[in-house]
């Protein structure tokens, strides 16, 4: 296999009618024979399982993943026209020749029937074995509704709905449309290649989807105003910037250039030294569909026939393998209290994790990488506390049994009050009762509750300590949040104002998980256990 020989070549998109013109002239570097397969190739997208450098590729005898040196077959031998990745792990499939959808379990391998009735082809709204199409070609996710897909059901000129979740079948539109092909969201609108025009179909406020024709209208091959232009056969475009797109013309062996900006379309011009060549000798477009994908701003990928072709940009830094940036090793804690941390991926589900190392899915604009990271227990428990403070001569409080039993009790009956306090966002510590610390004349108090953060949390939410303290205010006796100290004079004692102005704080307490050790109050930078 011969693999990403750079020659010199350059590529550009040239303004039609105007070689002077430097507003439409992308210049790309041409990355020759840069994959070759041994089937012919439908679809292409960036394999978001595999995420690093990965590229996800459907073919004629099944779908593939590759990172440009070596190349995985993810299903049995199948003819799969098309897919669309519904997150990291399911993938739909399009059956073309038995004439419905399956879905792909990565995670297991397992392939399913999706919608339709494998094996006889029909045009049918309904489930499974009820539901019906005839030749399907491309699918895609609905931006509009992520639990459904929408489906070129080619050979009934039809625009095709399916739920992901029961696979039920539902016409969207089936007016506008010449045997449809490729599919692409531009902002809220679809657009459609149709043989030989390409045609949006947007759903209007009123709940009415319509169709129409925006480029090209008649077989030929006439460059000019996307009305006057003509193709032969299209089936796949890709997005190159703002309204402009590169279309496949296989039908006259070009790629064409629809600039919705301009309202024209215009050759794809290969430069070899100050010579621009539009034939196929330089860039060999085949006779069948030329699937393109686009990675980062500026690469593209043309599958033709058994082959993939890299168009890298020129001020491009970018290449294949796609880089992703280095995540490092983060830690991450598991709250204390709990067995397993529950993480949320890029795709809204949620997993729980045992302590270990994991690879998982990060989003990094437009590439899918791998982040890694640890998951352990946290060393140190911040346990979320209401605290006070009271100026008090401290040997009064070990003055005899009975100062002390008048202080816990004074401390517990703060406790059941600080328990109406909490609301429905904490509870009263079952394991910690109030405790205090007296230095220099100064007595702290903590009132200990069941919530627990790990040790990079420092500072309780904002959004808990504001509910606490409104619960507070509200109660007339905590205002002052006074104690009784026997034989001090006099005997009750108000708490001293924090820095908010308020008698009881809501903090965090900091201790060892480890009951063996101790936490430095000494050192509180370094946090550390000793």
């Amino acid at each position: 296999m011969k693999l990403w020989n750079i020659i010199s070549m350059l590529l550009a998109l040239a303004s039609y009618g105007n070689a002077q013109s430097s507003s439409s002239k992308l210049t790309y570097v041409l990355d020759y024979n840069s994959l070759n397969l041994s089937s012919i190739i439908h679809h292409m997208d960036v394999d978001r399982y595999l995420y690093n450098f990965q590229i996800l590729i459907s073919t004629a005898t099944g779908l593939i993943t590759t990172n440009g040196n070596n190349i995985w077959a993810l299903t049995p031998s199948m003819d799969i026209h098309g897919f669309a990745q519904i997150n990291a792990t399911h993938v739909v499939l399009i059956d073309r020749i038995h004439h419905c959808l399956r879905m792909l379990d990565r995670v297991t391998s397992h392939i399913v029937v999706l919608a339709g009735t494998c094996g006889t082809p029909g045009y049918s709204d309904g489930l499974i074995g009820t539901g019906k199409f005839h030749n399907p070609n491309s699918v895609v996710v609905d931006t509009r509704n992520s639990g459904q897909v929408l489906v070129t059901d080619s050979a009934n000129n039809a625009l095709r709905s399916v739920s992901i979740s029961t696979g039920e079948v539902r016409t969207v539109i089936d007016s506008g449309f010449e045997l449809p092909q490729g599919l692409l969201w531009a902002g809220d609108h679809l657009l459609v290649t149709n043989n030989v025009y390409i045609s949006s179909v947007r759903w209007l406020d009123n709940g009415t989807v319509v169709n129409y024709i925006v480029a090209f209208s008649r077989p030929g091959d006439v460059y000019g105003t996307t009305d006057e232009s003509k193709v032969r056969r299209s089936s796949n475009l890709v997005r190159l910037r703002e309204k402009m797109f590169l279309v496949d013309d296989t039908g006259s062996r070009k790629l064409k250039l629809v600039d919705f900006n301009e309202g024209r379309v215009k050759p794809f011009c290969i430069y070899q030294e100050d010579d621009c060549t539009t034939n196929s000798s330089a860039l060999p477009i085949p006779a069948i569909k030329a699937p393109m994908l686009k990675v980062g701003d500026e690469t593209i990928y043309v599958a033709l026939a058994t082959s993939v072709y890299k168009l890298k940009g020129e001020s491009s830094e970018s290449g294949f393998p796609v880089e992703c940036p280095d995540s490092g090793n983060a830690t991450i804690y598991i709250i204390p209290g709990r067995r397993k941390l529950t993480f949320s991926l890029d795709n809204g589900l949620t997993i729980d994790l045992s302590e270990g190392h994991y690879t998982l899915p990060k989003d990094d604009g437009p590439l899918l990488c791998k982040e890694h990271f640890n998951v352990m227990k946290s060393p140190i428990v911040r346990r979320l506390s209401f605290k006070s403070v009271y100026e008090v001569r401290c040997n009064l409080l070990e003055y005899d049994s009975d100062t002390r039993i008048v202080l816990r009790n004074t401390l517990l009956h703060r406790r059941s009050q600080l328990l109406t306090a909490c609301g429905e966002d904490c509870t009263m510590s079952n394991n910690m009762m109030p405790f205090s610390e007296c230095t220099d004349g100064q007595l702290t108090v903590y009132w200990p509750t069941d919530v627990m953060f790990p040790i990079d949390v420092h500072q309780p939410p904002t959004e808990l300590v504001n509910r606490l303290e409104q619960r507070i205010e509200t109660i007339d006796s905590m205002i002052n949040m006074e104690i009784f100290i026997l034989y001090h004079s006099p005997p009750v004692i108000a708490a001293a104002k924090g820095p908010n102005n308020k008698a009881v704080q809501v903090t965090l307490y900091s201790a060892c998980a480890n009951n063996r050790k101790s936490y430095d109050v000494y050192d509180v930078e370094r946090d550390v256990c000793v």
